[in-house]
């Protein structure tokens, strides 16, 4: 377990089974906390990008794959910070009863693959709580674990669509096809996973019992959109895409400053903060009172864009910023996810960036946990993203005590390892090598 005792889920151990962002996420946030979390993967079917990828791809620190790529995968590495990794054969009979052994020293489950995927590999709930009674368990699929769509494969994209968050994106004139595409259902999905499983730990703490949880992601997200629904159920009228405007808020937008692409964004919400920012633009045409009605100001929301832009393009975006706060008007820089980002004063003051020493991708800022808790002194823990497989001989000699042997059987074995194996970036090595086979029968 964690010996960082001070954090609130020190004495946790969790299993993670799971790809892309919702599940690592949900994983980080918990190592963020202190649970110690083993992320169980293979060398037999990985979700860290292709293991041959170009030269020059993107995704990687300086464009460069290296020689391990799978361990330098930008994506993976952002999102699987304060993990141990341990791979695992699941379809062999000696990795699954190595998983069913830390299944009864562990106290949560968790996976965001396909609904079925865990049942195929014999550790359905009802067959994990043989092992351990009072395990938590939690299935986080797109769409739940019954219902007509139970079994439809997903993405964030996708989960985003079928929720209705596709249909309000973007601005009046446009359609649909203009929208690019986003992953935020993942992120939300993560964070009420988090929820989810600290709670089933509480009750358990309580009663002693574990228990199931069905998670669907897009449920998770669809809860963000409740004034949605209620507008629809009130008015009998489905919400149109409104780009940067509010029918309460005005003027709302998004204006360039000087310099290259560089953006503030301002939301005026009161008839105060519109005296305020008459003020500090200080320009003659928004002097008329007709404008100083919420009704007017939205319909005459172009001339105050030009004339807010025509102001905002002499000026930095961070002075800009300073007298639109001091004037408690909502504003805010638009900044990129790069060099914005790490130069941001805020940010730093925070240390929300952490230089972090990666074993194979190097040292990189990177962004923190963010959880600071009283308890531990509003200490910071962040630990690079595991290489793959770098944690199997301790988990399995130091924890669950299996010899020297065994563990050099598993590695010729191929149960365990630390390189992936041929296909197993193309939906499984197992797979692909069916497939190679049938071909070079015709």
């Amino acid at each position: 377990m964690n010996s960082e005792v001070n954090q609130p889920l020190s004495s946790i151990r969790a299993l993670e089974l799971s790809e892309i962002w919702a599940g690592p996420f949900c994983g980080s946030l918990l190592g963020d906390m202190g649970a110690e979390v083993i992320k169980i993967e293979s060398i037999q079917r990985i979700g860290r990008g292709p293991i041959n990828p170009p030269a020059n791809a993107g995704g990687y620190p300086d464009n460069d794959p290296g020689k391990e790529p799978w361990n330098r995968q930008s994506n993976f590495n952002a999102i699987n910070r304060n993990k141990k990794s341990l791979t695992l054969d699941l379809k062999t009979q000696p990795g699954l009863n190595s998983f069913k052994d830390l299944v009864s020293q562990s106290d949560v489950v968790f996976c965001n693959y396909a609904r079925t995927v865990m049942e195929n590999f014999g550790l359905s709930y009802e067959q994990v709580r043989k092992i351990k009674p009072d395990i938590i368990y939690m299935l986080m699929p797109g769409y739940g674990n019954d219902g007509p769509y139970a079994n439809y494969r997903s993405m964030g994209m996708a989960i985003d669509a079928i929720t209705g968050h596709s249909y309000l994106r973007g601005y009046p004139d446009m359609d649909q096809s203009s929208n690019s595409l986003v992953h935020h259902p993942d992120a939300v999905s993560a964070t009420n996973g988090v929820m989810a499983l600290t709670s089933a730990l509480v009750y358990r703490a309580k009663t002693g019992k574990g228990q199931f949880i069905d998670m669907s992601q897009a449920e998770s997200f669809m809860t963000h959109l409740g004034e949605i629904y209620l507008e629809n159920q009130m008015t009998s009228s489905i919400r149109k895409r409104r780009g940067n405007r509010h029918p309460d808020f005005a003027p709302q937008g998004v204006y360039k400053c000087s310099g290259d692409d560089n953006w503030i964004a301002i939301s005026i919400k009161t008839d105060k903060e519109w005296y305020q920012l008459k003020a500090i633009i200080g320009d003659n045409s928004l002097e008329d009172t007709d404008l100083d009605s919420l009704e007017a100001r939205l319909q005459n929301h172009d001339h105050l864009d030009a004339t807010i832009n025509e102001w905002a393009s002499t000026r930095d975006r961070y002075d800009a910023l300073t007298l639109l706060q001091a004037a408690g008007i909502t504003s805010g820089v638009v900044i990129d996810c790069g060099a914005d980002s790490y130069a941001d004063p805020h940010l730093n003051e925070r240390n929300f960036f952490q230089i972090v020493d990666h074993p194979a991708a190097g040292l990189y800022p990177m962004t923190g946990p963010i959880f600071k808790f009283g308890s531990d002194q509003g200490r910071i823990t962040h630990n690079p993203a595991p290489c793959l497989g770098q944690d199997n001989e301790h988990i399995l000699e130091e924890l669950l005590g299996y010899s020297r042997n065994t563990i050099n059987k598993f590695k010729t074995d191929e149960i365990i390892g630390t390189v992936p194996l041929p296909g197993s970036d193309m939906g499984g090595s197992r797979r692909v090598a069916k497939l190679r086979k049938e071909n070079s029968k015709d």
